[in-house]
């Protein structure tokens, strides 16, 4: 097999892994496979040609590749071309499955979707362009891909409050002016043979901020449904044989069943019982953050004398593998306060302009 056919395989590969990833991070009403691979296929597709158009009329001017790989170019010219291109791939993607767009989560899905296909083009590209260039497929892919997704992440989210809410065009462009800049720090750090060591830490941050956008959609989603009013109508159905981990119970429980989880209550001492995967499910979609499970839990011992594992101090277990244990109430009350420090925090501690975030983001 050819390093040319290689390559397209291993693109294929990796961008279904990614949309598949992607697609986990659509917590509430998730877009199909088909909308997203549609998006991955004619958005990044347009994005590549317009960006193509562009560099050529460019070159006619004597604008070339060595006069724009540079510091200064990639401000004024790499970072503002390519994120415009992707732009309008999204506005050919929104033109497309417009009835598609229902949430704010999905204008940074279908905008990572279009800067998806547009790197996994590009690196194909770039793979192909030599003999000894093929080690950029595999440099490319883990490093320019997941950037070119982080800096449009803005303009997605931008783009839905435009359209869908009827919000001024100036906040696509200030959203445009941003990921143009972060893009462009992006490249002349690259092109720096003193600062290219600070790649993988601006990588690192960029990656963070995309990820504390989408948690902030996903927590003003319409679609996202309140916890408590899960517990409001039982299956009907009862567990048998299932010991309470606090009261020590065997008396059959009342059993909740949605699409997100699986709880029951023991009557005799009013807690609900879940499997530990099922809190850990609880937490990761009704207060969506991204860290690992284990990293929110802590030791704690409670009034009985016992040592339990513990979840914010609100569910808790004794070990990661079997039942937990906890209130409604109390859950339901620190996942509205992990919900607003969010809220409250994310324009605080973002590295992106403070001002530019507040024209955009309210």
């Amino acid at each position: 097999m050819s390093f040319i056919h290689l390559s397209i395989l291993l693109s294929a590969i990796i961008g279904l892994v990614i949309i598949t990833w992607i697609r986990s991070f659509d917590i509430y009403e998730k877009e199909t496979f088909l909308a997203m691979l549609w998006a991955f296929l004619a958005g990044g597709a347009t994005s590549v040609f317009i960006a193509v158009g562009i560099y050529e009329i460019l070159g006619i001017f004597g604008i070339n590749d060595s006069a724009i790989s540079t510091t200064i170019g990639s401000f004024l010219v790499i970072g503002p071309v390519e994120e415009f291109a992707k732009l309008a791939g999204l506005m050919v993607v929104y033109g497309l499955i417009r009835r598609q767009f229902n949430e704010l989560t999905d204008g940074i899905i279908y905008m990572s979707c279009v800067a998806l296909g547009f790197s996994i083009i590009e690196n194909y590209f770039y793979a192909n362009s030599g003999e000894s260039s093929q080690y950029l497929l595999f440099y490319r892919v883990f490093i320019s891909t997941p950037a070119h997704i982080s800096f449009s992440v803005i303009v997605g989210y931008a783009w839905y409050r435009h359209k869908m809410e009827k919000r001024p065009v100036r906040i696509v462009i200030g959203a445009l002016l941003t990921a143009s800049i972060l893009h462009g720090i992006f490249d002349a750090l690259a092109f720096s043979p003193w600062f290219n060591f600070l790649l993988l830490i601006y990588l690192y941050l960029i990656i963070n901020q995309s990820l504390k956008i989408i948690q902030y959609t996903n927590i003003i989603s319409p679609f996202r449904p309140a916890f408590t009013e899960l517990f409001d109508h039982p299956t009907g159905e009862a567990v048998a044989e299932l010991e309470c981990p606090w009261c020590k119970s065997f008396a059959p429980k009342v059993l909740f069943r949605n699409s997100y989880f699986t709880a029951c209550r023991c009557d005799n001492c009013g807690h609900h019982i879940s499997s530990v995967r099922d809190i850990g499910k609880i937490f990761r979609i009704f207060a969506p953050e991204y860290r690992r499970f284990g990293k929110k839990l802590t030791t704690v011992k409670l009034g009985d004398g016992r040592t339990w594992l513990s979840v914010y101090g609100t569910a808790f277990f004794k070990n990661r593998g079997g039942y937990g244990f906890f209130m409604v109430s109390d859950i339901s009350e620190r996942l509205k306060v992990i919900n607003d420090i969010a809220v409250t925090r994310f324009s605080k501690t973002s590295f992106i302009s403070g001002n530019m975030l507040k024209r955009i983001f309210e």
